[in-house]
């Protein structure tokens, strides 16, 4: 199996180098690129090439996380992106989905997990570090957003299985943790995914939980 290429950015030299060191640990991993910014990150691309996972701070200057990804996925709509921040700010969370993230993790969660993610990612998923995954949960719950997920399933005509997966999809939960929640294999799974989409009139898991919690028209 090839390695995954991964792209690092980070204005903290000190968080970088330390993430850059336990990353490269990693068999799974091939750290192809490491930015301080939005900018230095655009100026290294015609460098280095295009990674197919990008790890991403959330707050720098110059560039923030969120305009450089929201751009990365114009230039690039192949590519992944993982939010990283120190933060637990819903707000920022729905900015992100919003921009092309495909998940958002706290930067003090376990290596490993923060590599499991990045192999996620890749594999349909919506990573999301516990305490963001029950954020997006709880604001789903409320009155407005739980009416929302209704209307949505009910303008789709999404089946109650197909709304059961959007709703973990929601929940940060991938592929692999769905099909053990049902007791399907993850085959049948990605099948609802494919017509989830088709009916959602989205590209993908980033975009249906963003339609979902009504953050996009």
């Amino acid at each position: 199996m090839s390695r995954i290429t991964v792209g690092l950015v980070e204005d903290n030299p000190t968080i970088a180098a330390s993430m850059w060191e336990k990353l490269s640990l990693s068999e799974d991993i091939d750290l192809i690129l490491r930015a301080c910014n939005g900018k230095d990150l655009f100026k290294q691309l015609p460098t280095t090439g295009i990674p197919q996972v990008f790890l991403m701070d959330i707050e720098m200057a110059e560039m923030d996380g969120i305009t450089t990804t929201r751009l990365l996925k114009q230039k690039h709509p192949h590519v992944k992106i993982l939010i990283l921040t120190m933060f637990d700010d819903d707000t920022k969370l729905f900015e992100a989905i919003k921009a092309g993230a495909s998940g958002y993790l706290l930067k003090d969660e376990k290596t490993h997990k923060i590599i499991n993610a990045v192999t996620e990612v890749l594999d349909g998923g919506a990573p999301m570090s516990p305490i963001m995954a029950s954020k997006a949960l709880d604001l789903l719950r409320q009155g407005p957003n739980e009416m929302h997920l209704q209307a949505v399933s009910k303008s789709a005509e999404l089946t109650l299985r197909e709304n059961e997966i959007l709703e973990c999809l929601v929940k940060g939960i991938n592929v692999r943790q769905i099909s053990e929640k049902l007791f399907v294999s993850d085959k049948t799974i990605r099948k609802h995914l494919e017509h989830i989409y088709q009916k959602l009139q989205v590209k993908g898991s980033r975009e249906a939980v963003a339609k979902v919690i009504g953050r996009v028209a």
